[in-house]
C-alpha cells in the first residue's frame, strides 16, 4: 500500500511539470530562433503522434508552410511552448494515410540496473525523454527486499519483476540492463506473459522512441478505409482576375492531402510567387496564383495537372 502511495504521488508530480496533452510541445530555452523551435516542435510532435513515418511524411513541410492553421498557442518565454490544434492536425494525419495515437501514455515503472548498482530516479536523459514523448516515468524505491527479490544479472528475463511491480500497482514497466553505455530494454505488462517489445541502443530517448512506436503501432488498430471526395453538386468559377493574378479550378481531387501537396507543388513553379487555396467542394478546388511576370502563363503541369478547359485543369494520377 505504501509503494501504491508513492506511485501516486510520483504521477501527481509528473502532471505538474508535463504538457497539458499530447498536442502541446515544450522545449527548453536555447540559442534557437523561432523557424527553428517550430521545426524542433513539429519533428517532436509528429514522432509523438505518429512515429518516425510521420516526420518523414509531406505534412511536416505542411504545418510548418501554414503555421497559422496548425498551432493555437505559441508562448517564448521561459523556453518555447506551442499548442496544436487537435482538429486540424487530426484531419492532415488522416489525409496522409497515417496512424495517430492521441490518448494518454501509460506510466511506466523503470527498473534499471548497471551490474549491481541500481538506479532509483530520472537522470537529465530520462527527464528529457519523459517530457518529448509524453511519458510518465516512475521508479522504484529499491529497498532491502527488492534488492534481495530481484535478480540483476538476468533483470531482462522479467521473472521478479511482476511480483516486485504489483506491489507499486503498475500496470507497465521497463526493464532496462545498462553495460557500457548501451541500453538492453524490455517492456512488460501485467496481461501478458512474455515481453511486448525490446531492443539495445545508446539513449533513454531512443528506448522511449520504440516504446512510443510499439504503442502507436498496437493501438491505433486498423482503420476504416476514407471515403473519396465526389463532383459537386455545383461545378466551381474560376471568377474574374486581377492584374497579375491567375485563378484555375482543379477537379480529381479525391481526398484533403490531394489539395494540401498540389497547394505545396503549385507553389515551388517558376513564375508562382503565392498559392491561395479560395474554396473547395467535392473532388474540386479553386486556386489562386500570384504570378511574377503578369504576361506569362506557368506551365501547370509541373504540379501534376492537365488541362481540360478555360483555367480548368484536372489532377493526374501521377500527381496524387
Amino acid at each position: 500500500m505504501l509503494k501504491q502511495l508513492l506511485l501516486s504521488l510520483m504521477l501527481l508530480g509528473f502532471a505538474g511539470v508535463s504538457a497539458a496533452s499530447v498536442f502541446e510541445v515544450q522545449l527548453d530555452a536555447a540559442p534557437y530562433s523561432r523557424a527553428q523551435a517550430r521545426q524542433q516542435a513539429v519533428d517532436l510532435l509528429l514522432v509523438r503522434l505518429a512515429g518516425e513515418p510521420g516526420k518523414a511524411s509531406w505534412v511536416r513541410d505542411e504545418i510548418l508552410e501554414n503555421w497559422s492553421r496548425y498551432q493555437q498557442q505559441e508562448r517564448t518565454q521561459g523556453g518555447y511552448r506551442v499548442q496544436f490544434d487537435q482538429a486540424e492536425l487530426l484531419a492532415l494525419l488522416d489525409s496522409a494515410g497515417l496512424n495517430a495515437w492521441t490518448g494518454q501514455r501509460p506510466a511506466l515503472l523503470v527498473w534499471q540496473v548497471d551490474g549491481e548498482r541500481v538506479q532509483d530516479g530520472a537522470d537529465a536523459g530520462w527527464r528529457k525523454a519523459s517530457g518529448d514523448y509524453d511519458i510518465p516515468l516512475l521508479w522504484p524505491l529499491w529497498d532491502l527486499q527488492e534488492h534481495m527479490q530481484v535478480n540483476k544479472g538476468a533483470l531482462l528475463k522479467g521473472e521478479q519483476l511482476v511480483e516486485a511491480s504489483g506491489r507499486y500497482g503498475a500496470d507497465t514497466w521497463l526493464a532496462v540492463q545498462q553495460q557500457h553505455n548501451r541500453l538492453s530494454w524490455r517492456l512488460f505488462d501485467k496481461h501478458s506473459e512474455r515481453f511486448l517489445t525490446q531492443g539495445d541502443v545508446d539513449t533513454p530517448a531512443e528506448v522511449l522512441a520504440a516504446v512510443n512506436a510499439y504503442w502507436i503501432a498496437h493501438r491505433t488498430g486498423q482503420q476504416a478505409p476514407r471515403a473519396g471526395n465526389t463532383a459537386p453538386a455545383e461545378a466551381l468559377t474560376a471568377g474574374a482576375d486581377a492584374p497579375g493574378e491567375l485563378t484555375i479550378i482543379v477537379s480529381g481531387l479525391t481526398q484533403f492531402s490531394d489539395m494540401v501537396r498540389l497547394e505545396q507543388r503549385l507553389g515551388k513553379l517558376d513564375g508562382i510567387t503565392d498559392v491561395q487555396l479560395l474554396e473547395s467542394a467535392g473532388d474540386q478546388a479553386r486556386f489562386r496564383l500570384q504570378l511574377s511576370t503578369p504576361v506569362a502563363t506557368p506551365a501547370l503541369s509541373g504540379a501534376g495537372l492537365s488541362a481540360s478547359g478555360e483555367r480548368r485543369y484536372r489532377l493526374a494520377e501521377a500527381g496524387r
